[in-house]
């Protein structure tokens, strides 16, 4: 079982790494490195929770502008 604890311990290095990067969690703080994965997993949640809502893409209806009309002569 071994192999579960390291592939744990690499997700969540992972996880640090991208806290650190996006500026949540300060680089020298040793405090998050000793937190179970399950609240750096809420951490990072929460991230990306709120970053998801800051970056909403809104979409609007495009209507291109109407060209004059001309008499149609036949």
């Amino acid at each position: 079982m071994a192999f579960l604890r390291e592939a744990v311990e690499k997700q969540k290095m992972y996880l640090i790494q991208q806290l650190i990067a996006k500026g949540i969690v300060d680089k020298d703080d040793q405090e998050v490195y000793n937190k179970p994965i399950s609240e750096i997993v809420h951490d990072y949640e929460k991230f990306c929770i709120e970053f998801d809502k800051q970056n909403a893409i809104k979409i609007t209806r495009y209507t291109p502008p109407k060209e004059k009309e001309r008499p149609n002569y036949h």
